[in-house]
């Protein structure tokens, strides 16, 4: 997010751009990870049977549903793999694993890798029909149930399921903030909920120099756009078709810009985008978060319920959260204090009500989402408040 407003509407609106927005198998092999959160009674009730164990496991992946634009937590995303390639499994297909082969099933936090060579499957109506389940009481077949950062540790190539469902240099990058905060964690503060607050503020200063260089062209914008308006309403009264036209662009170039000269600052916004996303996304699934109480926070993994409610409200759910409300209140304060000298008074009048109408929306943007995002962005406004204050348009 940046200092101004249509700047930090489009660095808001990003957030959602995620948007987008994600086992050995063997009756004699049956390997659990020792956080697992599928327990053993499931693989016995399952008689090893690969679709029974993939249908507990979405069971209780499922433990917690997730509502409005944070709803595509709720479903499992099935991939085969090997080192040279990882393949989304597309509905109404059939395949056969080859000996270099895994097929994973991910959910949100946790991830079921199967390697059974020769195991024959059809994937239809986002079930899991597996033809020769023989083939899983073989010596070389193998399921485990991991956490997702477990993955690496099982095998090198497992790691690409991380952030699978993003372009590649965006999954590393969530891989290496998810690595910041893992690091911050355990060196720093030994708490999750600290080690988001040090962490935001450390982005922040890390994003403080396209912050200023942000602030520097806005004000340039509202200077000529201040120097341009009176030209402008005069050309549009008394001036139409090429002759206005004309008029207009000399007008711009009298003041040395071009009629693009307003989309400069966004520049700003497009360096933070890719890095919000990041953040987003590695919130959003990190296993170490989930269970990690902070303050009222019971689990960062999960949105941050003081209450439930006797029924359930469209894209919200039926619980009540306090921190989209913080969050709010604090966008609100930042959009009330904000004052911009270089630009008219009906322009600001004009930013500011879309930036309240910007608040309203991403308080439904992000009422369903895990506490870790809520609780990021909404440090990320504070910081934005104070720098707002001490860097004015």
């Amino acid at each position: 997010m940046v200092v101004m407003p249509k700047i930090t509407c489009l660095t808001r609106i990003s957030s959602w751009i995620t948007f987008v927005c994600l086992m050995s198998l063997s009756s004699s092999v049956f390997a659990v990870s020792d956080d697992l959160f599928v327990s053993s009674e499931i693989l016995k009730e399952c008689n090893d049977s690969l679709e029974c164990v993939v249908e507990k496991f979405d069971v209780v992946e499922g433990k917690h549903v997730f509502y409005g634009l944070a709803s595509y937590y709720n479903r499992l995303n099935y991939y085969v793999l090997n080192k040279d390639y990882i393949r989304r499994i597309e509905d109404n297909s059939k395949t056969v694993l080859h000996k270099d082969e895994w097929l994973a099933v991910a959910g949100r936090l946790h991830v079921m890798i199967v390697k059974a060579p020769g195991l024959s499957f059809n994937f239809n109506e986002l079930k899991l029909h597996v033809d020769n389940q023989e083939i899983t009481n073989t010596p070389e077949a193998l399921l485990k149930i991991v956490a997702k950062h477990e993955l690496f540790s099982i095998a090198p190539e497992l790691d690409k399921i991380r952030y699978a469902h993003l372009w590649g240099p965006l999954a590393w990058l969530a891989k290496t903030v998810e690595s910041s905060l893992v690091a911050i964690e355990a060196h720093v503060v030994s708490n999750w909920g600290l080690a988001i607050v040090v962490f935001s503020v450390l982005l922040k200063l890390l994003l403080l120099p396209v912050g200023v260089l942000t602030v520097r062209f806005q004000r340039r914008v509202s200077q000529v756009q201040a120097l341009l308006a009176p030209k402008l309403a005069e050309i549009k009264a008394n001036h139409d078709g090429e002759e206005a036209h004309n008029r207009l662009m000399d007008a711009h170039k009298e003041l040395g810009v071009s009629p693009f000269y307003t989309l400069k600052p966004m520049l700003g916004s497009f360096i933070q985008i890719p890095i919000l996303i990041a953040v987003f996304n590695a919130l959003g699934e990190m296993p170490q978060l989930d269970g990690q109480a902070f303050l009222w926070i019971e689990s960062l993994a999960h949105p941050d319920s003081i209450g439930y409610l006797p029924f359930n409200i469209a894209m919200f759910g039926d619980t009540l959260s306090l921190l989209p409300f913080i969050m709010t209140i604090v966008t609100l304060y930042s959009t009330v204090i904000f004052q911009n000298s270089h630009a008219p008074v009906i322009v600001v009048k004009r930013q500011k009500r879309n930036l309240y109408l910007m608040a309203v929306a991403f308080f439904v943007l992000f009422y369903p989402f895990p506490a870790a995002m809520v609780l990021y962005w909404a440090l990320a406004n504070i910081l934005q408040t104070f720098q707002q204050q001490i860097i004015k348009i």
